[in-house]
């Protein structure tokens, strides 16, 4: 690969997140120098003229460059609803398409945070395969539908959350076209329907990475279960000197929730006080879950499962 002096970074986003998009890009740049990132933000045109004009104020004020993509919901609309986020996560499927000129991205969910700079990663070489990804902790639970996938080693199976793409690999293959065609097909038989299909259709054309690129919340709070996917060396590693954290799974465990205890919290809503959304308010402060915070650590997700639906049945 020839070396850029600019990394290309694909982030997609819902009006609903684009708060929480905005402090990841803001991240970034305080980790580039003025001029060293060029991102891409995806969206499905309900993002307002406003905010639009926000997130191209902060980037451009940074030195840097933002292109958004305003992109028609019906070309994602026939591939099956993603719990909140609806269709906005097939979006990254089109960015072969979408960056004809570029040979690779890297593409990063909305509820990711960059705390060291991604250059190392960028320039990774890929060793001929498509994806550079992290594998993901599969909780026990789910490792029957992993394996029902084809994928008996749990490490073979990556999180979809941070990609290093190969566009020019993946414009070869077609790729965008299998994704949208197993996801059709498969539908009824997917639990994470997007990271299911990737892993279907790049199963031995992934580069496995260390997980500091992808240090999601499972390194801390599933460390036995991390540690046999990674081993303990580099799950210590990673939640100590983390590059891309990833606050992945329920709605507490993210940044901007009034019960999340990660341990970057502060970090994240300091550096969202420095965007145009600074004042966003905390989700979920309510009197149930100012009760909830003062049980054990331990105890504050289960409480907050019932909680949760509870308010589903009422």
């Amino acid at each position: 690969m020839t070396r850029s002096e600019v990394v290309h970074i694909a982030v997609a986003s819902d009006a609903a997140y684009i708060s929480w998009a905005a402090t990841l890009v803001q991240s970034c740049l305080q980790q580039h120098s003025v001029g060293r990132v060029h991102f891409h933000l995806l969206h499905d045109s309900s993002l307002s003229a406003r905010d639009g004009s926000r997130l191209l104020d902060m980037v451009h004020n940074a030195g840097s460059r933002i292109d958004l993509y305003d992109i028609d919901p019906s070309r994602v609309s026939a591939l099956p609803s993603v719990n909140r986020f609806g269709h906005i996560v097939w979006l990254r499927f089109l960015l072969p398409e979408l960056l004809p000129d570029l040979s690779r991205v890297l593409y990063l969910d909305a509820d990711t945070f960059v705390v060291d700079s991604p250059e190392p990663l960028w320039h990774m070489d890929l060793e001929g395969d498509s994806l550079g990804a992290v594998a993901n902790v599969v909780e026990p639970v789910m490792r029957d539908h992993v394996a029902g996938l084809g994928i008996e080693d749990g490490k073979g199976f990556f999180n979809s959350g941070v990609l290093l793409m190969d566009l020019d690999r993946m414009r070869e293959d077609n790729s965008a076209g299998q994704l949208a065609q197993f996801a059709s097909e498969q539908r009824g038989n997917l639990v994470w329907p997007d990271q299911d299909a990737l892993n279907i259709v790049f199963a031995g054309r992934w580069h496995p990475l260390h997980p500091r690129w992808n240090a999601m919340n499972s390194l801390w709070f599933w460390g036995p279960w991390a540690r046999d996917v990674f081993g303990r060396d580099a799950v210590r590693e990673a939640t100590t000197e983390p590059a891309i954290l990833h606050f992945e799974g329920p709605s507490l465990l993210k940044p901007w929730h009034f019960l999340c205890q990660h341990p970057w919290r502060d970090e994240y809503r300091r550096t969202l006080a420095s965007t145009p959304w600074a004042g966003t308010p905390l989700e979920d402060q309510t009197p149930a879950t100012q009760l909830i915070r003062r049980l054990p650590t331990r105890m504050q997700l289960p409480v907050y499962r019932r909680l949760v639906r509870m308010r589903v049945r009422s």
